[in-house]
């Protein structure tokens, strides 16, 4: 098995951890569960750092067509990354993201954010108004817990891979 189809397999497998995570995790109303005003939902929420690697050649390969080295620029930042054509041909371009990016929850809801680190080696993320920026390395875990006592959206982001590695929390109202 090549490395290009180990990277799919992986992202793969992480995206659907991610989304049956949040699947299991979201409780409530909306979701076919009785709820009343004074109960304060418990929400927790795994959120992965990943990459997608989008690898190619401007060779023709028997499973592909050839494609040439893109001549426009990527957005500054470090959230997308290309690589120079190589001596075979083969160029990529990779792109950082959180998954899942958004997330759900209801006003008072008691909410913790556990960030994975799965991909790349280090990030530095920032939980808008909530908690300042902490380093987070492959392997690691960090966890925050808050509850969500404003309608509205909290952002969070990796300062190293802007402008694309963000995600947002919306806090809906409280159900009454």
């Amino acid at each position: 098995m090549t490395n290009r189809n180990k990277s799919i397999i992986l992202g793969l497998i992480i995206a659907s951890v991610a989304v049956v995570t949040v699947t299991i995790s979201l409780e409530g109303p909306m979701f076919g569960q009785a709820s009343t005003a004074s109960a304060v939902a418990q929400k927790t929420f795994y959120i992965a750092t990943v990459h997608l690697d989008g690898i190619t050649s401007i060779y023709k390969t028997a499973d592909h067509p050839p494609e040439p080295y893109p001549n426009s620029t990527l957005p500054s930042g470090g959230g997308f990354v290309i690589k120079k054509i190589d001596d075979k041909g083969g160029w990529k371009v990779r792109q950082f993201m959180f998954a899942p990016s958004q997330i759900v929850v209801n006003q008072g809801d008691q909410v913790t954010l556990n960030f994975v680190d799965v991909q790349g080696p280090e990030h530095m993320i920032t939980v808008d108004g909530i908690a300042p920026e902490f380093d987070i390395h492959r392997g690691e875990m960090k966890t925050i817990t808050f509850t969500a006592d404003k309608v509205g959206t909290i952002d969070f982001w990796c300062s190293m891979h802007e402008p694309n590695m963000r995600g947002q929390i919306v806090v809906l109202p409280k159900i009454q």
